[in-house]
């Protein structure tokens, strides 16, 4: 069977709502605007974070099956919205669309939640009804198939930081099956008081979060319904020892690169995945490493939108979707995670980088359109540049 291509692509993220504003956002390399969290998201009462702008789940949707849905469920049916509407087949699922969603561990949001009101009410039993779909860790990935009618295999994923580049391989191995005709894949993260209190703890408050959802839809290369945008030639992902990324991510590296059947000196660009601590500055080493500075250079950095923990991988392939440049580029994506897992994608980039002009429509109820990003209120424009970021 042919590689698989990318044939769409959507986003929900801090620059917006839709593929757009993250495109413009990472094309100019301007950092997402950071927003005082509201108090009861914050870990201290000065927490900042990149959050999606004006984005409430209600407001997203519509009231008809959100009352109690988590934000990481929410962000993800409004991403998967987008993208089906990009293509035009949000109401036919003929062709057996599965999706593959890549989470660190659904949302722990929701978990804490559910948890405490069982321990705070009358009986362990006494939780409000509506809170007891998001202790599953498939939430978001079942209920946009649901509220989407998507009829095809539905899986969820959980790598950490990994968990998109994870969810891509495994909606190729889908493919390749025969499982599935196309396969929606890809990884959010949500903005919450429990995240942040973590992040906190094993960060410290050097860490400014992010959130966001990123969706590609996969096909068959030779029965591709829509214009190929990338080829995805290789996925490989490992397990590192314990505070040695080194060794693996370089095993990782070359078994993607031979699978592909390319050469380091012919990555056109070269993407690290900013892993905070020990595993991102292994990463950044090696790829100082391997490949020269314009390589490293030419795809903004996804440290513009955050943390954005179990959706950098799919950040990054939107960040290498959207810069523009001759067809037939090799790009290259790594991700480390500190907990130990690493990995590696290499693609050949099938258009100019333009973005899809379509799965940009304003969000219901009001919301903000997409690339609205307000200045008003609490939320300040921020124009800070990846150098800027870096030298943070």
């Amino acid at each position: 069977m042919s590689n698989a291509v990318i044939t769409a692509w959507s986003a929900v993220s801090p620059y917006g709502t839709g593929s757009a504003p993250l495109a413009d956002g990472l094309r100019t390399r301007t950092a997402a605007p950071r927003s005082e969290a509201p108090e009861e998201w914050t870990a201290r009462p000065d927490a900042t974070a990149r959050l999606v702008p004006g984005f409430d789940v209600r407001e997203a949707l519509g009231r008809a099956g959100t009352r109690g849905m988590d934000r990481l469920t929410g962000l993800t049916a409004v991403t998967v919205r987008e993208l089906l509407a990009a293509r035009g087949a949000e109401q036919d699922d003929s062709l057996g669309t599965g999706v593959v969603l890549g989470t660190a561990a659904g949302s722990v949001q929701g978990f804490m939640e559910f948890t405490r009101a069982s321990l705070e009410g009358a009986r362990p039993i006494d939780v409000p009804p509506s809170k007891a779909p998001n202790m599953a860790m498939n939430r978001a990935a079942s209920a946009s198939a649901i509220r989407h009618a998507l009829k095809g295999p539905n899986s969820t994923v959980a790598a950490g930081r990994l968990s998109g580049l994870v969810a891509l391989d495994h909606a190729r191995r889908l493919l390749a099956d025969g499982r599935a005709t196309r396969v929606l894949a890809g990884s959010a993260e949500e903005y919450s008081a429990s995240r942040a209190h973590l992040t906190h703890a094993a960060h410290g408050d050097d860490v400014v979060l992010g959130e966001g959802c990123v969706m590609v839809l996969l096909e068959p290369a030779d029965r591709a319904d829509g214009r190929p945008l990338a080829e995805l030639l290789a996925v490989h992902h490992r397990v590192a020892p314990t505070g040695d990324f080194t060794a693996a991510l370089t095993a990782a590296v070359e078994t993607a690169l031979t699978a592909a059947g390319v050469r380091a000196d012919e990555v056109w660009a070269a993407l690290p995945g900013n892993a905070p601590g020990v595993a991102g500055e292994q990463e950044v080493r090696l790829h100082e490493a391997l490949f020269r500075a314009e390589v490293r250079e030419r795809v903004a950095t996804t440290a513009l939108l955050g943390e954005t923990a179990a959706a950098t991988g799919a950040f990054q392939l939107a960040a290498l979707l959207s810069e523009p440049g001759e067809p037939g580029r090799i790009a290259l994506v790594t991700t480390t995670d500190p907990d130990g897992y690493v990995g590696c994608a290499v693609l050949r980039l099938l258009t100019d980088g333009t973005p899809p002009a379509a799965g940009n429509a304003p969000t219901a109820g009001g919301a903000p359109a997409a690339g609205d990003v307000p200045t008003t209120g609490n939320v300040s424009a921020d124009t800070t540049t990846a150098e800027e970021i870096d030298a943070r």
